[in-house]
């Protein structure tokens, strides 16, 4: 009977420290899926906030943004002049304030 006991005891010890290494490594993938999408996340958030900043919201802001759009391609002196003389430059420092 001692013989059958200590098998039995083998066995359980056996299967305590396989649940208890598969427990361990769950608990330690969850944490890295955790991680990652919180990086995930954090990096959405830095994109919208980019997208936010740059995109034009005010009218003006849309009106000067198709002015910067609307210069023309050429690069003769005639161009240059004619592209710096449509350029608005009044309310250039108002951002900054």
């Amino acid at each position: 009977m001692t013989i059958n006991n200590k098998n039995m005891n083998e066995n359980k010890s056996g299967i305590g420290s396989i649940i208890g290494t598969i427990i361990i490594i769950a608990i330690i993938i969850l944490g890295g899926l955790y991680f990652w999408g919180r990086r995930v996340e954090e990096s959405k958030s830095k994109e919208n906030l980019v997208s936010d900043t740059t995109s034009p919201t005010s009218s003006a802001e849309i009106s000067e943004a198709a002015t910067i759009k609307a210069v023309t391609s050429g690069d003769d002196l005639d161009s240059i002049d004619a592209d710096l003389q449509s350029t608005n430059l009044d309310n250039l420092d108002t951002e900054v304030q």
